[in-house]
């Protein structure tokens, strides 16, 4: 947001409505409906999950308005333009960053983020594909968070339930999920011999991956590139 705040000072003919769904599809189908019949000349989306927001999308392009499709896709090629990282890649250089650590050997859960969202996807076959040329690690569980610290906290102390093994290592989806697992294994005493923490984001401000690295609450985290500005050039 603060990057396509700052392009608009570069661009005077511009002006800049921002809205947020708060991870709510139903709220972002009644924005993007919303905004589309004010008169926009330009969407730019993060669609929250792959197929649910299809539809709007799909009407706002037939429409004659450009769709810039950012971080996330939907099953539609009805866009102008994507522009996002390559999710499948931070996913599978997470995978080997963590396999090189644990020598190639150990027990890993991963916490995934929104079903149905295409960062989710893509990091976790990343990640799968990756891990499957090492036969001595072994996904030890797995279920989705929904990008939020919490909810990697509380599906942490679900998988803990049921799976009584050691944990070598843990792969949030993004840090704030990696942040809320290692809260649940602290609290379930199940931390061993240390257990590394990687997640995905890197963000530079205060709280963000990059302080949550220095400070060894996470073992490393990989950078997703944001370049929202980019957008409005």
């Amino acid at each position: 947001k603060e990057e396509l705040e700052m392009a608009t000072y570069f661009n005077e003919g511009v002006t800049l409505r921002f809205v947020s769904a708060n991870d709510d599809s139903e709220l972002q189908q009644r924005q993007i409906d919303s905004l589309a019949s004010s008169g926009i000349d330009l969407l730019i989306v993060s669609p929250n999950q792959l197929d649910l927001l299809t539809d709007e999308i799909d009407r706002v392009y037939d429409a004659g308005i450009p769709v810039i499709l950012f971080d996330r896709k939907t099953d539609s090629p009805k866009y102008t333009a994507f522009v996002g990282a390559d999710n499948w890649q931070i996913g599978e250089m997470i995978g080997h960053s963590l396999a090189s650590t644990l020598n190639g050997k150990g027990n890993v859960i991963e916490i995934g983020g929104l079903e149905g969202s295409s960062p989710a996807q893509e990091r976790h076959k990343g990640f799968v594909d990756a891990i499957s040329q090492y036969p001595g690690i072994k996904i030890v569980g797995y279920a989705n968070g929904d990008w939020t610290e919490q909810s990697g906290e509380t599906v942490m102390k679900q998988l803990l339930e049921t799976y009584d093994g050691p944990v070598d290592a843990v792969f949030g989806g993004n840090d704030r999920m990696a942040v809320g697992a290692r809260k649940a294994i602290h609290d379930a005493g199940r931390e061993g011999k240390g257990v590394l923490y990687y997640g995905v984001d890197a963000l530079p401000s205060e709280g963000g991956g990059i302080s949550q690295v220095a400070d060894c609450i996470l073992t490393a985290s990989a950078i997703y590139p944001t370049h929202g500005a980019e957008l409005l050039l």
